[in-house]
């Protein structure tokens, strides 16, 4: 029996809440993670397309520029998404992903020619109030949540820039050419402290969840979300990617207990949030319709 689109696209959201959680268990940095993440992802997806489903992803070279620009804007993101878990825990770095949303209403009228709109302004102050109930009540986190926070900015900006660049090639390859964007950023950092060594000396079990993390967590998932997007509308891929953090906080509990275990207040303000960006989201959605 054939599996509904919307079931598929839940298991793939519920696939990117696992990505925290392997990038916890590798036991690299930052630095190294996202590197091997972008090598990996980048070698894979060059098989996918030149051997697999033979895709021509030979474009013009302004193209090739734009694309791997905005793969810097990816590759320093997963750099401070993974910093923020490394310095804290899974569940502020997910939750304060949150915040993106705030950045997007801020960027797309920037980037997108568009007016500000008054719902935007609203459901930004309350994200804000949020991010400020978990700051104070999670204190000792400060520097994963101001990290986590920067994360969402440049989130947001890599989404308002592959709004713009989507339409100009097959997403697979667009994907394609912002890994390379990512690995070649990556390479101005890995000099750093001693990130050479971690990679000259890395463990087995790293690999192992690096393969995992870079192919069946990242590349994957990216591919079929493509697929469904013949059959779900954009507003439903958006509204079931919000469900991530929640994914990603219960698989984090369920796996380090306590270690993961916050204050009521984070998850009235990160559940506060989350419903906010849905309602928003419905709300924009029904306003599009008429």
């Amino acid at each position: 029996m054939k599996i509904p689109a919307y079931i598929q696209l839940q298991f793939i959201v519920l696939m990117w809440g696992f990505t925290g959680v392997i990038g916890k268990l590798i036991t690299l940095s930052s630095i190294p993670l996202v590197w091997g993440r972008t090598l990996i992802a980048t070698v894979f997806l060059y098989i996918y397309l030149r051997f697999i489903v033979k895709e021509n992803f030979i474009i013009k070279k302004k193209l090739i520029l734009q694309f791997i620009g905005c793969g810097f804007v990816i590759g320093i993101h997963w750099i401070l998404f993974y910093g923020a878990i490394k310095i804290s825990n899974i569940s502020i770095a997910t939750s304060t992903l949150s915040t993106g949303t705030l950045f997007a209403a801020l960027l797309e009228p920037i980037f997108l020619k568009r007016k500000i709109k008054i719902s935007e302004i609203f459901i930004s102050i309350i994200i804000i109030l949020c991010i400020f109930l978990i700051f104070k009540t999670e204190f000792q986190y400060w520097k994963g949540i101001l990290m986590g926070v920067s994360c969402a900015l440049l989130s947001a900006l890599f989404s308002v820039i592959n709004g713009k660049l989507h339409s100009k090639s097959n997403a697979t390859v667009l994907t394609f050419y912002e890994m390379i964007g990512g690995f070649l950023i990556l390479n101005l950092f890995i000099g750093l402290g001693n990130n050479l060594d971690q990679i000259i000396h890395i463990k087995f079990m790293d690999i192992f969840w690096l393969i995992i993390l870079s192919c069946i967590l990242t590349c994957l998932p990216m591919i079929h979300t493509i697929k469904l997007m013949k059959f779900l509308t954009p507003f439903t891929i958006m509204l079931s990617i919000n469900l991530e953090p929640v994914y990603a906080i219960l698989i984090a509990f369920l796996i380090w207990g306590d270690a993961e275990k916050m204050s009521l207040t984070f998850y009235i303000a990160t559940a506060i949030m989350i419903l906010a960006i849905c309602t928003n989201g419905y709300l924009k959605n029904r306003t599009s319709q008429r």
